[in-house]
């Protein structure tokens, strides 16, 4: 039996197993590789895809933000056209009261009294005048003070002056004019 060699069987079976084993090498190197690969495009195709996702996602808040400062001027536009139709409305409500004063004044005004101005500002009515003697301004104070819609009259000054040939006393009247809701 010495006279067997089995060292050639034995050598080509190493090299076939060598040979298999750097097959196996290079196809799991090959497959690693194609792996790697599908991977990394699969990874740049999510990318995209999210940078797609992404850029969309900003037109439409650019969009939004758009109709947010849209919305915000319609407010503004709003606020100023409510605040028109308020002082619109105050200033109708107010209306009647000075045609009111003008129809009243020649009976609140005694004879002997000349109103040189009068100057409404805020519903208080400053009068200015002249008049022939400081009963006739009483006169007209107690007139003023019996009008309901006339509150809080107050008489500053009478001055006299030396007028040729008719000595008048200048005065200066204050009285507040209620509209109809504060009379209530």
């Amino acid at each position: 039996m010495s006279a067997i060699n089995l060292l050639p069987w034995r050598e080509s079976e190493a090299r076939y197993k060598q040979r298999s084993f750097y097959m196996l090498l290079g196809i799991s190197c090959f497959m690693t590789l194609i792996l790697c690969y599908a991977w990394n495009n699969y990874i740049d195709q999510m990318t995209v895809a999210q940078n797609l996702r992404n850029q969309y996602l900003q037109s439409e808040i650019a969009i939004v933000d758009q109709e947010i400062v849209e919305i915000t001027n319609i407010k503004q536009q709003k606020a100023e056209l409510i605040r028109r139709i308020e002082l619109i409305q105050t200033l109708d409500q107010k209306r009647p009261l000075i045609t009111r004063l003008f129809n009243r004044l020649p009976d609140i005004t005694p004879v002997g009294v000349y109103i040189d101005s009068m100057h409404l500002s805020a519903g208080t009515v400053l009068v200015k005048g002249r008049a022939e003697d400081t009963s006739k301004v009483s006169e007209m104070l107690r007139n003023v003070e019996k009008e309901g819609w006339l509150n809080d009259v107050t008489l500053p000054s009478i001055i006299s002056t030396q007028t040729q040939p008719v000595k008048l006393y200048h005065f200066s009247m204050h009285f507040v004019v209620m509209s109809e809701e504060e009379q209530i």
